[in-house]
């Protein structure tokens, strides 16, 4: 009889252990990574990552992001195969094995849509400014895809190697847009794995040169 309620309380606190470690381990995938997080567990670089993407998809990278998704670790770009075209490729590649584990093609309209609206809305807060009198700075109006790409002089490709070349550490993220009148490449970098900043290095893309830099505490 003592056997069995020894046997029973092992088994129950086993399964008590098994429940709060599930319980931990999912409460840990769900929350956000760090960019230390992100930074550390990449095997490859954006740039890496980028290559393998536009072979799959081939055209203008114009946005990249390293994040987790689905318990994966992947670095996600939206490429416009050209400047006709009226759909935007979606590339996944994993930043462990440096594999594509996704390509999908979404209709550039509700990007678009939802961009000139926002840009709809500035314009009328710009122009109330003005009529203001307000000394204030102007917003910048969304451009579409198509028109910051036609102004690119240089592609992302070419702007990472800039950027590699200009300071060290691990690309979170990129974009091509438009800031204070000029279209740029604009790149999310951690110096390293300590640091408490995010460095913020914005290229020309019409020149090529590094146009500005910036910090950012990490939250």
């Amino acid at each position: 009889m003592k056997k069995r309620i020894v046997f029973w309380s092992l088994l129950m606190a086993l399964v008590f252990f098994l429940v709060i470690g599930f319980t931990t381990l999912k409460a840990q995938e769900a929350k956000a990574p760090t960019p230390k997080d992100l930074a550390t567990r990449a095997k490859i670089t954006m740039a890496e990552a980028l290559e393998t993407a536009l072979k799959a998809a081939p055209g203008k990278a114009v946005a990249a992001e390293l994040e987790k998704e689905k318990g994966k670790l992947i670095f996600t770009f939206d490429i416009l195969p050209s400047i006709t075209s009226e759909t935007i490729t979606e590339v996944q590649v994993e930043a462990i094995t440096g594999k594509v584990i996704s390509r999908a093609e979404e209709k550039i309209g509700g990007k678009e849509e939802e961009a000139e609206k926002k840009g709809e809305e500035k314009e009328e807060k710009n122009e109330a400014r003005e009529k203001g009198d307000q000394e204030i700075e102007k917003e910048e109006v969304p451009v579409p895809l198509k028109d910051l790409v036609a102004s690119s002089k240089i592609t992302m490709v070419e702007a990472l190697k800039i950027v590699q070349t200009a300071t060290s550490g691990v690309v979170l993220a990129g974009e091509l847009e438009k800031e204070e009148g000029k279209i740029i490449f604009s790149f999310d970098i951690l110096p390293s794995p300590e640091s408490q900043v995010i460095h913020e290095i914005q290229v020309d893309a019409a020149t090529g040169k590094v146009i500005a830099q910036e910090e950012e505490k990490i939250k």
